[in-house]
């Protein structure tokens, strides 16, 4: 997978996430849910477009969930619910999930819960030595990448503000969601999100 910035126009988009799962669930389609998007304004959106783009970016993520990981999107409480929406993101954003893996995963090994500006900008300088793609990047997307990486964590639950500090929460998840998460191809991203070593 090709290191991208496309995440900067989409959204965490849990509730809409949620609704979409089920519908893969019940066996649609992605032009079924294409269509629904469309045709039902399903995800309440003011545009054609945004509802196509919408529905083809959240398919593709849930796609890449195993089948009983999407049942538990639609089956779990909230908290676990927004963790699996989060791991669908890092599954289908290399840059996304080596930022999780590498910035946040080392936070809570080591103890140190305040996400600060310099662990994002150390991420982004490491990673246009390391890509010709992230190097060519204008210094606007970066920020926009920096930004949009925070508003995920918040949004998953799993960063929230102390005063002028971002602070870095370790997921909750109950033991039998836990397991689920284990199995298959899922483990490294949950033990990413769990700090696992």
């Amino acid at each position: 997978m090709k290191y991208s910035a496309g995440i900067v126009s989409k959204s965490f988009w849990f509730l809409e996430s949620r609704k979409t799962a089920r519908y893969i669930i019940e066996g649609l389609k992605r032009q079924d849910i294409i269509e629904l998007a469309v045709k039902e304004n399903i995800y309440q959106v003011e545009s054609e477009y945004r509802a196509r783009r919408m529905a083809s970016s959240i398919y593709q993520r849930l796609k890449s969930l195993p089948e009983d990981v999407l049942k538990l999107l639609v089956e779990a409480d909230s908290e676990t619910s927004r963790i699996i929406v989060l791991i669908s993101i890092m599954k289908t954003d290399r840059l996304f999930f080596e930022f999780m893996h590498e910035v946040f995963r080392t936070k809570i090994i080591t103890g140190d819960h305040i996400l600060e500006d310099r662990d994002l900008n150390i991420f982004f300088e490491e990673k246009r030595i390391q890509s010709a793609t992230v190097d060519k990047w204008v210094d606007s997307t970066i920020k926009r990448l920096k930004s949009e990486y925070i508003r995920m964590l918040r949004e998953a639950g799993l960063l929230r503000y102390k005063g002028d500090k971002r602070e870095i929460l370790k997921p909750f998840i109950d033991s039998a969601a836990k397991k689920r998460l284990m199995k298959e191809d899922m483990a490294p991203y949950f033990s990413t999100l769990a700090g696992r070593v």
